[in-house]
């Protein structure tokens, strides 16, 4: 009996031993069976939170779309109310160019109603050749005159409504001094007078304004003379010897006589029709400038 409880005591170590082990790979299949399903909560956490996050995208669009809607349909009230409305006022006024009908009295007389007068449309102003004129024609073609030395020259002749030549010399003289003290005036000056001949000579010197504004200002320096003989009952004023001198300081800048500037040749198209690109902002001021001198004097002297 001893024989077998003592092997059976040597091996019962050897048992425990083995249940040990076993225990150990048990816990480890228990642990990876954890992990597993660890992974596997925090998968469906995870898809359960992208989920809530697109039905929360899906319900912020579908809000938008319904609100998107509302204002269509509010957009599209309101254009049927401003048609009806339009309409409403179309019925109640008179139909235009149409005369009412005139109230008539017992003895026949009647209240007339005035007919609305259609407007022309404007006509584009032709010239000889049939070509459009795209600028006013008294900048265009023949506007500005050379004289027998080849050199422009604008010319005024007009009576005086019967003043003597000293009335008219006294007239001209004032005005030709206030000339020399305009806004835009750099130099001018009454350069020689002969009061026994009744003649003045300006020398002006002034800024011939193309465009201003706060941000630029366009200008050209201008000088010219003006040259008034008088008799009695007329004026002789001539504006000549003109040269500009502009952005001088600049690469685009020039000093140059009238002739290379304001000349038919120079300052219009090929076409004559409109005022060339470079020089054609000169010709018009100049030519504005002068218009503006002779009307007033002839104003003056005409009193």
């Amino acid at each position: 009996m001893k024989k077998f409880i003592i092997p059976i005591m040597m091996l019962l170590p050897l048992t425990m031993q083995a249940q040990t082990v076993l225990t150990e790979q048990q816990q480890l299949e228990e642990a990876q069976k954890q992990l597993e399903a660890a992974k596997k909560a925090l998968q469906i956490a995870k898809m359960k939170a992208e989920a809530a996050r697109l039905k929360a995208q899906t319900d912020s669009l579908n809000q938008e779309a319904a609100k998107a809607e509302a204002e269509a349909k509010q957009m599209e009230a309101k254009k049927a109310e401003i048609k009806q409305a339009e309409a409403q006022k179309a019925e109640a006024e008179p139909a235009p160019n149409l005369p009412k009908e005139e109230a008539v009295t017992k003895g026949g007389w009647a209240i007339p109603t005035t007919v609305a007068k259609k407007k022309e449309e404007a006509k584009p102003v032709l010239m000889a050749n049939g070509v459009e004129l795209k600028e006013d024609p008294k900048y265009l073609e023949g506007a500005v005159k050379l004289n027998h030395e080849g050199k422009v020259e604008f010319t005024l002749d007009t009576d005086a409504n019967g003043k003597t030549a000293k009335q008219i010399y006294d007239i001209v003289y004032e005005y030709m001094s206030d000339l020399t003290q305009s806004d835009e005036n750099i130099g001018s000056r009454v350069a020689l007078v002969n009061p026994n001949e009744y003649i003045i000579a300006n020398s002006m010197d002034e800024w011939l304004v193309f465009s201003s504004s706060f941000i630029s200002l366009d200008r050209s320096e201008f000088k010219y003379q003006l040259v008034a003989k008088i008799a009695d009952n007329h004026l002789n004023l001539k504006l000549l010897r003109i040269s500009y001198n502009y952005e001088e300081d600049r690469p685009t800048g020039f000093k140059a006589p009238a002739e290379q500037v304001i000349t038919d040749k120079v300052a219009l198209t090929k076409k004559k029709n409109d005022l060339a690109k470079i020089f054609g902002k000169f010709r018009k001021k100049t030519i504005d400038r002068k218009d503006q001198i002779f009307s007033e004097i002839t104003t003056l002297v005409k009193q």
